[in-house]
């Protein structure tokens, strides 16, 4: 990587940072509340940017033992789901499924209760 640090994580936290400990208790009521949603737009996409390739490279790996095509794609697997060429009884697409959601929280939310109780 030709980049130094900080790293587009550690300026994304930097920012965070600013805007809860400098900003948040400046604003009005409704200003605070929309803070706290971009504040958790840019955890998710600290998330992805620290997280995102080793979840994808879990899901791609375990897809392509349930996807029989070089096309491993959320869209594709969505796509042969749909026409009935994978279903439910297939315990390889119920674990795809699993891990799927699982990384896909990872991301968006992990203080949702449901993947913490994933994850142990």
């Amino acid at each position: 990587m030709i980049f130094d640090r900080p790293t587009s994580s550690e300026l994304i936290k930097a920012v965070m940072d600013f805007l809860d400990t400098k900003i948040k208790d400046e604003l009005p009521p409704h200003l605070a509340f929309k803070l706290r949603i971009t504040n958790n737009v840019l955890g998710m996409v600290q998330r992805e940017i620290d997280q995102g390739e080793q979840l994808s490279e879990e899901v791609i790996k375990v897809m392509s033992d349930v996807i029989k095509s070089d096309d491993l794609t959320t869209k594709e697997l969505s796509n042969l789901i749909k026409n009935g060429d994978l279903d439910l009884s297939d315990e390889g697409l119920k674990n795809l499924l699993i891990l799927l959601s699982k990384n896909k929280i990872a991301v968006d939310n992990p203080n949702y209760s449901t993947y913490k109780k994933l994850i142990k």
